[in-house]
């Protein structure tokens, strides 16, 4: 614990300096508040596309992209809720800043824990990568540059994209399995990673009433160990990992994930921490925060080759 503490002072030491020495002037460019929603004038809107059609069940994203010839990178967005709550429209804003900035983000529906339990929240983003990359073409996005971003539940979904593309369990049987899922990068906004182990294993037999994860996966880890052994991100890391930041608040649990990172720079993964000073959970959703959060991911994607040329 002691040594976590100490990695996290250094990367709030880090932090400061990335930030000023990033891609410049997002907050100069922007054309919108940091937390309006309104679509710019100069982004190109495609809302409710459907991207699979799952037991009759009609799944959707909303695609912004900039007004621009060349093909722009592929950022999708996927939202927090606990498993349980949320919609599309939930990052629309942190989606706006991005296309602003020159992605092409495709912020997506996955459903939700009272709709359908785990494994189809993951196999619905997995579809939605596959459909993006597959029409690509269509829309004029490079899909040699996809990469993802999500926020706590939303995070730990990027992470098990990031993670378990090679595990067929985690895709719709029958929907594009000829398209690749793989991602280019990863950005991980306080999500758990592990789900066999650690604290969301510890509270679905604790607090039953109170977990989400045994509400998502009808079950404690006890009951459903397979399950949750399928949705633990970080069992999956191996050399394959995609470069991975993850961002949190520095009131908001900086260590979680240390081990994940642990493993992945064990195994040579590029990987990065970015802990925001005074910032609790859900801070990317904040007006105060949101150019920062953009500006922390574009820098770290422009670093692994993803960001808008």
């Amino acid at each position: 614990m002691h040594r976590n503490f100490g990695t996290v002072a250094a990367v709030l030491l880090v932090v400061m300096t990335v930030a000023a020495a990033g891609r410049q002037g997002f907050a100069q460019t922007a054309t919108s508040s940091p937390k309006s929603t309104t679509i710019p004038k100069n982004i190109v809107a495609d809302l409710d596309v459907v991207y699979a059609e799952v037991d009759g069940r009609k799944l959707h994203l909303d695609l912004f992209r900039p007004a621009a010839d060349a093909p722009p990178p592929i950022l999708v967005v996927v939202h927090g809720g606990g498993w349980l709550k949320g919609d599309k429209e939930k990052f629309r804003a942190l989606s706006l800043r991005f296309a602003e900035r020159g992605y092409a983000t495709a912020a997506v529906e996955y459903r939700l824990g009272g709709e359908a339990r785990f494994p189809a929240a993951i196999r619905d983003c997995n579809a939605a990568v596959a459909f993006l990359r597959h029409s690509a073409e269509r829309y004029g996005l490079d899909a040699t540059r996809l990469a993802a971003v999500g926020g706590s539940a939303g995070g730990h979904l990027v992470g098990l994209m990031a993670a378990g593309d090679d595990e067929p369990r985690l895709r719709h049987p029958g929907i594009m399995d000829d398209v690749s899922t793989h991602l280019d990068a990863a950005v991980i906004m306080a999500g758990p990673l592990q789900m066999l182990t650690g604290s969301v294993a510890q509270r679905s037999k604790s607090d039953p009433e109170n977990s989400n994860a045994v509400n998502w996966i009808g079950g404690d880890v006890d009951q459903k160990r397979d399950l949750y052994q399928l949705a633990d991100a970080h069992q999956k890391i191996d050399a394959t990992m995609p470069p991975t930041l993850f961002i949190c608040g520095s009131l908001d649990s900086p260590e979680r994930n240390e081990a994940t990172r642990e493993k992945m720079r064990s195994l040579g993964r590029p990987v990065e921490l970015i802990v925001h000073p005074d910032a609790k959970h859900g801070h990317w959703n904040r007006p105060e925060w949101i150019l920062r959060v953009v500006d922390d991911i574009d820098g770290f994607l422009g670093r692994h080759g993803v960001a808008p040329r």
